[in-house]
Formats: structure tokens, C-alpha cells, sequence
């Protein structure tokens, strides 16, 4: 994104932000109240943060906070300039919902999670997709690295994720890539917020190997999970839906290494790699 660019995004989420303020106190509502408004769904902290342009406003947000202040667009209408680099049209509420959340659970059967890749790693993986040129991966690259500050907050989300083993003996971008990239999964699993375990190919086949998804917990809001396809990916807050991704996730974890084994798996797989 071009200086130009960000500079642009971050004007219109300050106006979002002042719109918000504005109309908020012109029907005499303080954070706290307009948080408690029938059909609001989110928190008194989560309507502040977006006030002061700290994080960013999803399209559902605004949808509740519109119907809630009697607005027809004042915020929407910003929504389009505040997402320019949040990737594609369908992906663009999950880096919302994921910065608000307090839990996530991650399946990922084919490629180490996006919030644990490393540049060089992600990168490689972009320039997957046919078609693709040097400069949407560049962008795509730099959503997903600034989607990972989530866990330099002062309250990140408790992470916890499950790969399949298989996804170490695939060596994206050659061996230097990937044992750099299980390196770094070494170091981030000291984080006391975030649980990396290996699904071992021993399991034989599992309910993880139809897809990877994620699941977000957020207070005041529907869990909410994160699903991709080949050619696209959905946003889905169906009770229904998530619940049954919960119990596809606590059956994969069942199967899972505990943590201290499943780092000794990675440090085994990054010296195949090479020094």
C-alpha cells in the first residue's frame, strides 16, 4: 500500500471515528448506553476503540450501529477507503473480528497459519495462487504480517492451533524458507498466548484434513469462524455452523501432540532443513 494510500485509510477511519462520536451524542448516548441499545451485539470497549480509530470497523459493526443512530450510509459510506488493504471483499470482517477476540482456534492441514508465517514464507505462498503478480502478493504479504500485531496487544487473544504434520515435510519456498519458518514457530509458541500443536500423520485421516477454518470468541458477539475454499472464503456466525466447527476442532485435538512433543517434531523438522 502506497503512503499515499495509508494516509487516505487512516483519514477515513478518523472521520468514521468523529461521525460515530457525533451522532452518538446527538441522541444523548454516552459509549456505555449506545453499547447497551437493543440489537447492539458489541461492547462498550470495542465501540470506544473504534472512536478513537484503534480498531477497525467491519461492515457488521456498522450495520448495528446505523440502525441503532437512525443513519442511511454516513458510515458506511467511509467503509470502502477504511478497507482498502484489508484484502479481498469477503475476507475483509475477519481481521476486525479477530483483533476483538479474546480466543481463537485455528485447523490448518496444508500451510503453517497465516497469523504464524514469516515474510518469506507467506510471500511463497501467495505466489501460489495462478496469475498473481509481485505486487498484489507484496500487499497480500503486508496484510497478513500486520494482522499478526494482534499479539502485541496489551490483552491478545489466547491462540491455539492445530497443523497437520504433513505441513512440515512440504517445503514452500525451498529449505532455507522453511527452516526459518519452523524456527519461528519455535519461538512464538514461548508466547504465553499461543499453543502450537501438530496433528501427527500417524492419525491416518482426520475431519482436519476437509479444510482449514478458524474460530473466534469475542465478548458481547456470536462465535464467529473463518472458512476458504480454492477460490474464495466465508465469514460465517451460524450457531449451527460454528458449533459443528468446535467439535470438528476438539476431535482434532484429541489427536493432536501435546505441546512439548509437538515442538520436539518442529526442532526435528527444521534440522532436516538445514542450519
Amino acid at each position: 500500500m502506497t503512503a499515499n494510500g495509508q494516509e487516505s485509510r487512516l483519514r477515513a477511519r478518523a472521520e468514521y471515528g468523529a461521525r460515530m462520536r457525533k451522532f452518538r451524542t446527538s441522541h444523548g448516548l454516552s459509549q456505555e448506553r449506545l453499547a447497551a441499545a437493543p440489537g447492539v451485539t458489541y461492547s462498550e470497549s470495542q465501540i470506544g476503540a473504534v472512536e478513537r480509530g484503534k480498531r477497525t470497523p467491519s461492515e457488521a459493526f456498522t450495520e448495528e450501529i446505523e440502525r441503532v443512530l437512525g443513519l442511511n450510509g454516513e458510515l458506511k459510506e467511509l467503509l470502502p477507503d477504511i478497507h482498502t488493504d484489508l484484502g479481498p471483499v469477503w475476507f475483509r470482517p475477519w481481521p476486525g473480528i479477530e483483533a476483538a477476540a479474546h480466543t481463537i482456534r485455528t485447523s490448518e492441514p496444508l500451510v503453517i497459519p497465516g497469523l504464524l508465517q514469516t515474510e518469506g514464507y507467506a510471500e511463497q505462498v501467495l505466489l501460489g495462487e495462478p496469475g498473481t503478480t509481485r505486487e498484489q502478493v507484496h500487499k497480500a504479504v503486508k496484510v497478513r504480517l500486520k494482522r499478526q500485531a494482534v499479539f502485541d496487544e496489551p490483552n491478545p487473544p489466547m491462540y491455539s492451533t492445530l497443523i497437520d504434520e504433513s505441513v512440515l515435510f512440504r517445503p514452500i519456498g525451498g529449505a532455507e524458507v522453511m527452516r526459518k519458518q519452523l524456527a519461528h514457530l519455535v519461538t512464538v509458541m514461548k508466547h504465553p498466548c499461543i499453543t502450537v500443536r501438530v496433528v501427527p500423520l500417524s492419525a491416518g485421516m482426520t475431519t482436519g484434513l476437509l479444510g482449514a477454518f478458524e474460530i473466534a470468541q469475542v465478548d458481547g458477539s456470536p462465535d464467529a469462524a473463518y472458512l476458504e475454499s480454492a477460490l474464495t472464503g466465508e465469514v460465517i456466525t451460524h450457531i449451527d455452523k460454528v458449533r459443528a466447527l468446535g467439535v470438528r476442532w476438539d476431535a482434532l485435538s484429541s489427536m493432536a501432540h501435546p505441546v512439548n512433543v509437538s515442538e520436539k517434531v518442529i526442532r526435528e523438522m527444521m534440522e532436516r532443513y538445514g542450519d
